[in-house]
């Protein structure tokens, strides 16, 4: 949460597969949903709601990364476009 926004903004709207590494930790995310509007999501969050639920999670708890906006969820979600979720390698690409 505390990364590179666009990293979270694209786990939310795309969802994660595969195994994550995190701090010299294995997770394995059998399968992180897809919130954005996506063909085959079952949550279809509009950009607000994205860029505000990611907001409040990246400065509660202790985190002190920045706000989201709507406008680069949006970019995010145009550059990008419909995909299937993404994987650790896809997301390290991510700057």
């Amino acid at each position: 949460m505390n990364g590179p926004s666009s990293r979270v903004v694209r786990i939310v709207l795309y969802g994660l597969k595969g195994d994550i590494h995190v701090q010299g930790h294995v997770f394995n995310a059998a399968a992180m949903p897809v919130f954005g509007k996506v063909a085959g999501s079952a949550y279809n969050w509009n950009d607000d709601k994205i860029a505000a639920v990611l907001t409040y999670v990246r400065q509660e708890w202790g985190n002190k990364a920045g706000p989201v906006s709507t406008e680069e969820v949006t970019a995010a979600r145009t550059t990008t476009g419909d995909r299937k979720e993404m994987s650790e390698a896809e997301l390290e690409q991510v700057k």
